[in-house]
């Protein structure tokens, strides 16, 4: 009969298994055996290298016995290597054919045609993924990919797979950990409660409580390089409101930021502003009724072009003074370049 030690040994390999598979498959790129025996939220860093290092190697083994395999990325062919770096073998992991028959394959891939049609839910992506991997199996790749109506465009794999998982541990309410690569090169590991998920110019984004900071931080996903199994459970705060965490154009710049104002005509509700405010900084009514946007601003550039968009809408800059000379001249080219022609 398994002593109380045996089954805190068999939790524990069961833990390293789930967090290695979970890890393998979002990695963004190849992970070094040092990175992994010396990491001990995955279960490993004990102290004793030469002793992590035969761990990981019978977890490698116990997982390939399970369809998930990990191995060398150094292209020697050699698993012996321990200084080598590893990845998840994509094309060999749980690709078995001939587990599901062909009728077994369209009952659930029509499974999934119907619960997509009917639920929103952000396991789309993967749910359309095992799709096509179903079929590409029983049918050797000759069946009809078809999406379901409303299915994602094909991203990019390891960014849309990361997507995935900081989707899954949104929904979930979960904790993400992840390693992170900022704008400036400098790495870090962040564990972040998110709040809310939003695009700008291409890219997606989370918003959320930062461990690290201690604060609501902003994290762009193509940037985060691998996670950890969804960890504490949290409860987004009643008053956060992501559209104080949105992008605008004049967001991105070099200088420092400074208070920058717009009027806009007073007929103009301030709910009905949210498209060109995305409800950042601050309403005001003038003495003649018209409304002043301020907002902080770090491109006057972006700042005036945006004005210069919504000119027609009666938006026009009002401080600082340099944020008006560029908005002027924004004027002059207009007014030149129609004159040229």
């Amino acid at each position: 009969m398994p002593t109380k030690r045996d089954r805190i040994a068999e939790d524990a390999t069961a833990q390293r298994l789930l967090n290695l598979a979970f890890i393998f498959n979002t990695t963004t790129r190849p992970l070094t055996t040092d990175e992994i025996i010396s990491d001990t939220d995955l279960g490993y860093g004990s102290g004793n290298r030469e002793s992590d290092v035969r761990k990981f190697r019978r977890d490698r083994q116990k997982l390939a016995e399970q369809g998930f395999e990990i191995v060398c990325a150094d292209g020697d062919g050699t698993a012996e290597n321990e200084a080598s770096s590893w990845v998840l073998d994509r094309a060999r992991t749980f690709a078995t054919a001939g587990i599901i028959t062909n009728d077994d394959a369209s009952i659930l891939a029509d499974a999934i045609d119907e619960y997509l049609s009917a639920s929103l839910t952000p396991l789309r992506a993967p749910l359309m993924r095992a799709r096509a991997k179903i079929l590409e199996l029983v049918r050797a790749g000759d069946a009809p990919q078809q999406q379901a109506a409303g299915g994602p465009a094909a991203q990019d794999g390891a960014e849309q797979t990361m997507l995935d998982i900081v989707w899954l541990a949104f929904s979930l309410r979960r904790a993400l950990t992840f390693s992170y690569t900022n704008g400036h090169g400098g790495h870090s590991r962040r564990s972040v409660a998110i709040y809310g998920i939003f695009s700008h110019e291409g890219a997606t984004y989370i918003v959320g409580f930062d461990d690290a900071a201690q604060a609501v931080r902003t994290f762009r996903v193509d940037r985060m390089e691998r996670a950890l199994r969804p960890g504490k459970r949290y409860e987004i705060p009643a008053s956060f409101d992501i559209h104080a965490y949105l992008f605008l154009p004049f967001d991105f710049g070099d200088g420092e930021a400074v208070e920058a104002s717009f009027s806009l005509p007073g007929a103009y509700l301030p709910e009905n502003l949210m498209p060109i405010t995305h409800g950042r900084g601050a309403l005001t009514r003038a003495e003649d009724g018209s409304l002043v946007w301020t907002v902080s601003v770090r491109d006057l550039d972006a700042a005036a072009a945006l004005a210069f968009g919504h000119a027609r809408d009666g938006m026009r800059p009002v401080a600082p003074v340099e944020l008006i000379a560029r908005w002027n001249a924004l004027i002059e080219k207009a007014v030149a370049n129609h004159v040229a022609r």
